[in-house]
C-alpha cells in the first residue's frame, strides 16, 4: 500500500439490525472510541512490521546475496499469499470467538515473526519469519470490522470504520518517517551492540526494534479492551451462523459478473500500483538520486500521511456525492483514480531531479488512493446481508495477491529480466505501473457500463427484500 495499503482497505461490515433478544444498551461512546484507538494501534503496528522492509532493500540484498525478484518474494509472495489464504477462516472465527483474544495473539504472533527477521541469515529464514508476519496479521481486519459493528449503532458505524482503514496510512507513514530516521542513528553506531543478543547488522537491529511497540500495544489490548457483546441478526445463535452455499455466492457473483470484476480486479490492480511503487519507490531513490534511508523515509512517510490519508477520505466523499447525484459513484470514483494517477505514475520516476520526482510522487499516492475505500464499499452495496462476509473476504484474498504479490514481484521481474541494470528500476516503475493502470481502467469501464439503472434498481430490490 506501496507503504500505501490498497489491498488492506476494506469496506465497512453491514449495519446490524437488532433483533429482539440483542442486548437493549449500546456501549457508551467513550468506551467505543477507546476501542478504536486500541485497534488503530494494532493497525499502525502491523503496517510499520509490514512496510520497514521497503527501506531494507539495499542492506538485505549485500548481506543475504540476493536479487531483486527474490526480495519483492519477500515484500509481497511470502507475506500476502499466506494473509490472503488465512483471512477468510480467521474471518468466518470471527463469528463465534473472542475477537480480543483472536487479535492479541495475531499481534503476539506478527510482532514475534517481525523480530525473528532480525535473526535470518538466509532467504528461507527471512521469508518463513515474513510467512508468520501475515500469518499473524490476518486476525486484525476480519475481527476489528466485527468488533465495531457491535460498539457503534449501525448510522454512527461509518466514521469509526473509516478512521480506522486510514490508520493502515499512518503506519505506512511512520514505517518510513520513523524506519528511516531509526537508520540513520543506527548508522552512526559501530559496534551495533545489543545486550544478550550480541553484535547485529542495522538491517537486523531494525527488524527487532520495529517489533517493540507490538509488545506494548498488545499489553494495552488484554489489560484494557473488552469483548463487546454481540447484536445484529444472528447474534443469539453466533456458533452457528446462517452461511449461503458457496454455490450460490458464486452464482450471485456471475449474475452481475462485470461490475464486480470491476472491484475484484479493478480496483486490486490500483491497489498493485500503489504497492508496486511503495515496495521499489525506496529503491530507486536510492540507486537513481543516492538518497539515504532517513531521507527517502522523511519525504515519502510525509506523503504517505497526508496525501494517503487524504486520498482515502476524500474519494469516500467523492463517491458518496456522485452516487447521489449521477449514480455508481464507486466505479466513477474508480475510473477517476485509474485517469488522473497515470500522468503523475509515468513522469516520476523520469525526473531529473529527486525534488521534482517527490513533487510528481504526491499525486501519485493521493490520486491512487481515491478508489481504495470507495471501490470496496460497492460490495456490501450490492450483496444481500447474508453474503457480504463471504463476498468481502474473497475480495481480501484477490486484492492481497494482485495488489501486493504481484504488484513488487512485476517491477522486481521486469528490471532483473528485461532492463537487467538495478538503476533501471526507474524504467520498470514506468512501465509497470502504466500498464496496471490501463487494465484496471477497462475493468472499471466495463463495470461502469453494466451498472446501468436497470441493475441499480435490481440492487435496491434486492436490498429492501433483505
Amino acid at each position: 500500500m506501496s507503504a500505501a495499503p490498497g489491498p488492506q482497505t476494506v469496506a465497512p461490515p453491514p449495519a446490524p439490525s437488532l433483533p429482539s433478544s440483542a442486548p437493549a444498551e449500546w456501549p457508551s461512546a467513550a468506551r467505543g472510541w477507546f476501542v478504536v484507538a486500541v485497534l488503530c494501534a494494532c493497525s499502525i503496528v502491523s503496517f510499520i512490521d509490514r512496510q520497514i522492509i521497503n527501506l531494507l532493500v539495499e542492506d538485505l540484498k549485500r548481506d543475504l546475496a540476493l536479487t531483486d525478484t527474490s526480495i519483492s518474494l519477500l515484500q509481497g509472495l511470502a507475506f500476502a499469499v499466506f494473509y490472503a489464504a488465512c483471512a477468510v477462516p480467521l474471518g468466518r472465527l470471527a463469528d463465534s470467538g473472542n475477537r480480543k483474544w483472536i487479535i492479541g495473539t495475531g499481534l503476539v504472533v506478527w510482532t514475534g515473526a517481525t523480530a525473528a527477521c532480525g535473526f535470518a541469515t538466509s532467504f528461507a529464514h527471512l521469508f518463513c519469519a515474513r510467512v508468520l508476519v501475515g500469518v499473524g496479521e490476518a486476525t486484525l481486519t476480519p475481527n476489528t470490522f466485527s468488533m465495531l459493528a457491535d460498539l457503534f449503532r449501525p448510522q454512527r458505524l461509518a466514521l469509526p470504520c473509516s478512521v480506522y482503514s486510514g490508520s493502515s496510512f499512518v503506519g505506512s507513514g511512520i514505517a518510513l518517517l520513523a524506519g528511516g530516521a531509526l537508520l540513520g542513528h543506527l548508522a552512526t553506531i559501530s559496534p551495533l551492540t545489543f545486550p544478550g543478543i550480541g553484535e547485529l547488522k542495522v538491517w537486523q537491529a531494525a527488524f527487532i526494534l520495529c517489533a517493540a511497540p507490538g509488545i506494548v500495544v498488545a499489553l494495552v489490548l488484554f489489560a484494557t479492551v473488552r469483548e463487546p457483546a454481540r447484536r445484529g441478526a444472528g447474534a443469539a445463535h453466533a456458533a452457528a451462523p446462517v452461511r449461503p452455499p458457496l454455490r450460490e455466492v458464486a452464482a450471485f457473483y456471475r449474475s452481475r459478473l462485470r461490475v464486480f470484476n470491476a472491484v475484484f480486479f479493478g480496483v486490486s490492480l490500483l491497489g498493485a500500483v500503489q504497492f508496486s511503487i511503495g515496495a521499489w519507490g525506496p529503491a530507486y531513490f536510492m540507486r537513481v538520486h543516492h538518497w539515504t534511508p532517513a531521507q527517502i523515509g522523511f519525504a515519502y512517510g510525509t506523503i504517505l500521511l497526508f496525501c494517503g490519508t487524504g486520498g482515502t477520505v476524500a474519494g469516500g466523499w467523492l463517491a458518496d456525492r456522485l452516487e447521489a447525484r449521477r449514480g455508481s459513484g464507486h466505479l466513477r470514483t474508480a475510473l477517476l483514480s485509474a485517469f488522473a494517477t497515470l500522468p503523475f505514475a509515468v513522469a516520476f520516476p523520469l525526473a531529473s531531479s529527486p525534488t521534482l520526482s517527490v513533487v510528481l510522487l504526491a499525486p501519485v499516492v493521493f490520486f491512487g488512493s481515491l478508489s481504495l475505500g470507495a471501490g470496496p464499499a460497492l460490495i456490501p452495496v450490492l450483496a444481500a446481508p447474508r453474503m457480504r462476509g463471504v463476498l468481502v473476504a474473497a475480495y481480501l484474498f484477490t486484492a492481497s495477491l494482485i495488489g501486493q504479490a504481484a504488484g513488487p514481484w512485476l517491477v522486481a521481474l521486469c528490471t532483473d529480466r528485461v532492463f537487467g541494470a538495478p538503476t533501471d528500476v526507474r524504467y520498470s516503475l514506468v512501465v509497470v505501473p502504466a500498464a496496471l493502470l490501463l487494465l484496471a481502467a477497462a475493468f472499471l469501464a466495463s463495470g461502469l457500463r453494466a451498472r446501468a439503472p436497470s441493475a441499480q434498481s435490481a440492487t435496491a430490490s434486492v436490498s429492501s427484500a433483505t
